[in-house]
């Protein structure tokens, strides 16, 4: 493929804009339908990306990973968290909050929370970017009935320091549970990741549950499919021998 060559060879330097599909099509010689497949094939292998409304860019990373322990350790991490992986592609990490609010709960999350329809919930919203470039939506979902107030979201903090606020309510998260789904995106996701509306993304929705067995957190994190590998690493039980 031409244009990966010219990637490879550093006539296309990370981030830089690529020329329209039809810009493409005319300088090869061929159809925009097979430049649209060449565009779909180098996306998918990481070599550029898209952001919507504003064009295809080469990329300046590699895939990064989202690492899982079954069973973990909690003398240690059970996992990478986002810092750790964009850190190790040399990146600079960075999350805002871009909603706390307490709503009523969605069908979906309804689900996920044994909760029942009209229920109060805390959702707090994260736009979490690698070096300025947007890749992964989250959205934090907690029973008011657990949390108590929206008090319990200032100041800011991440999912770790936020499970402590949890367990000085009583309601330690001491297991977790993890549902993969691939979608497209919402409209609001996919004007946030830059990703084309009609491209799957990943949705890992982590569930926390406390040692009464009270589910006490839902969190959905939307993922560019074409920047992210999920790794799930677990150790043989013995005593299955």
């Amino acid at each position: 493929m031409r244009l990966r060559a010219k990637i490879q060879r550093g006539e296309l330097t990370p981030g830089d804009k690529l020329p329209s599909f039809a810009e493409i099509a005319t300088e090869y010689g061929v159809s925009s339908t097979v430049i649209k497949s060449a565009i779909q094939a180098l996306k998918t292998s990481g070599d550029i990306y898209g952001r919507q409304g504003k064009g295809t860019f080469v990329s300046s990373w590699r895939r990064a990973q989202r690492v899982r322990r079954i069973p973990f350790d909690r003398g240690k991490s059970a996992g990478s968290t986002f810092a750790q992986e964009m850190e190790k592609l040399g990146l600079e990490p960075s999350a805002s909050l871009v909603k706390c609010e307490v709503e009523p709960t969605s069908a979906e999350i309804t689900a996920h929370l044994g909760l029942t329809e009209g229920d109060q919930v805390l959702v707090r919203q994260r736009h979490m970017s690698a070096s300025g470039r947007p890749v992964q939506f989250a959205t934090s979902h907690i029973p008011m009935t657990v949390a108590g107030s929206i008090d319990i979201a200032f100041p800011d903090v991440g999912p770790t320091q936020m499970y402590g606020r949890l367990a000085e309510r009583g309601h330690r998260p001491v297991r977790f549970s993890e549902e993969i789904t691939i979608r497209r995106p919402l409209q609001e996701e996919a004007d946030f990741l830059g990703v084309d509306g009609g491209l799957p993304v990943i949705v890992v929705t982590r569930t926390a549950i406390d040692a009464e067995g009270t589910l006490v957190e839902a969190t959905v994190n939307v993922l560019d499919a074409y920047a992210w590998s999920l790794v799930y690493e677990w150790e043989e039980n013995q005593d299955e021998h």
